[in-house]
């Protein structure tokens, strides 16, 4: 099966140049230039600077795509990709508590361990956030191409959204198993981008990028310590089982894929944003540090010669598609959900109030 066909696009998913024509574009550069944000939810927060240190050097994406909390990041930037846009965009980033995103109510709890809700907690507190954000209302309304990409529950294929209302594909796209509920769109039920393709670089290639650019996200620091908790277990549990396939993923792409450098943190959980300053600066100094370094010979980068840097990353699912993944793999990654998915119950606990302001 030929790639472009084990993907399924929603909306004009091809029209990747229709509206956006960058000013100074690179004299005479033929390459489709795409910026693929990685999921993992506060741990994306490094985004931020990663991108203001790349509209610096002048470096402009062709389309954008991203999954989970990246997909976020990506809408914002697509919708205004000039400093004024990454100014409000890291203004939301700062502010942000587990409360925004996560409110805790008791009934939802007690559906939870009961075994009767498909969620720990509404996505009512995401849904007003995405609501009052200065992006744009529709995925076709952006400055640049965005595609947002999310999992079909039943059959594990990822979806990519082009076109429709942007609140629904990217609440669809963020919906973490058994942290969520799954988000109906069109007659299916989706859940989080990151199930099926957690880099969407393969994704990115089909959508006609010739040059990929990984904004990841922050690599959990578990030399000192091991997460604690069942979210914390259960995130760091479904990055390791799918982080090869991931890698895989990567080393198979066409193009040069060009991976930046991003942070360490020690917030294992995908809703605490106490580290949210630091992890911009440091993304900031990072990206602009690697691309000071790579800048001369920038197009000599290949693919291969960037996979090891994220050969070592305890966050991420995988950017997998179904013609691409093996069934051991799907095994693993199925048994994962389900013990993260049937444990929603007792991760309470860690989100109880106080727990990450």
């Amino acid at each position: 099966m030929a790639l472009r066909d084990s993907l399924e696009f929603v909306g004009n998913a091809r029209n990747l140049r229709g509206r956006w024509r960058p000013a100074g574009n690179r004299p005479g550069q033929a390459d489709t230039v795409a910026f693929v944000f990685q999921g993992g939810g506060s741990l994306t927060a490094p985004q931020v600077g990663m991108l203001r240190a790349l509209c610096e050097t002048g470096l402009t994406p062709d389309l954008v795509l991203g999954s989970s909390a990246g997909a976020i990041n990506a809408v914002a930037f697509a919708t205004d990709p000039g400093p004024a846009g990454l100014d409000r965009l890291e203004a939301v980033w700062t502010s942000l508590r587990r409360r925004h995103v996560a409110p805790l109510s008791a009934p939802t709890l007690l559906a939870a361990v009961a075994g009767r809700g498909d969620g720990l907690v509404p996505n009512s507190g995401l849904r007003g956030l995405l609501a009052s954000a200065a992006i744009a209302r529709t995925l076709e309304g952006t400055s640049i191409p965005v595609h947002v990409v999310a999992t079909d529950l039943a059959s594990g294929a990822a979806v990519v959204f082009s076109d429709g209302e942007t609140t629904e594909a990217l609440l669809a796209s963020c919906a973490f198993p058994g942290l969520y509920p799954p988000v109906r769109v069109g007659g299916r039920l989706l859940v989080d981008g990151g199930v099926s393709a957690d880099v969407p670089v393969l994704q990115a290639e089909a959508l006609g990028a010739t040059v990929t650019y990984v904004l990841p996200a922050a690599v959990c620091d578990v030399a000192q310590s091991l997460p604690r908790g069942p979210l914390p277990l259960a995130y760091h549990a479904l990055g390791q089982v799918l982080g090869a396939a991931a890698r895989g993923d990567l080393a198979a792409a066409r193009g040069p894929v060009r991976i930046l450098p991003a942070p360490s943190s020690r917030a294992a959980s995908p809703v605490d944003f106490r580290d949210t300053s630091r992890l911009i600066d440091e993304g900031y100094r990072l990206a602009s540090d690697w691309l000071a370094a790579n800048r001369t010979s920038a197009d000599d980068v290949s693919g291969a010669s960037e996979i090891s840097r994220f050969a070592a990353r305890p966050r991420g699912f995988h950017a997998l598609t179904g013609a691409r993944t093996s069934g051991s793999y799907r095994r693993r990654a199925a048994s994962a959900l389900h013990a993260a998915i049937s444990g929603a119950g007792v991760i309470g606990a860690q989100l109880r109030p106080g727990s990450a302001r």
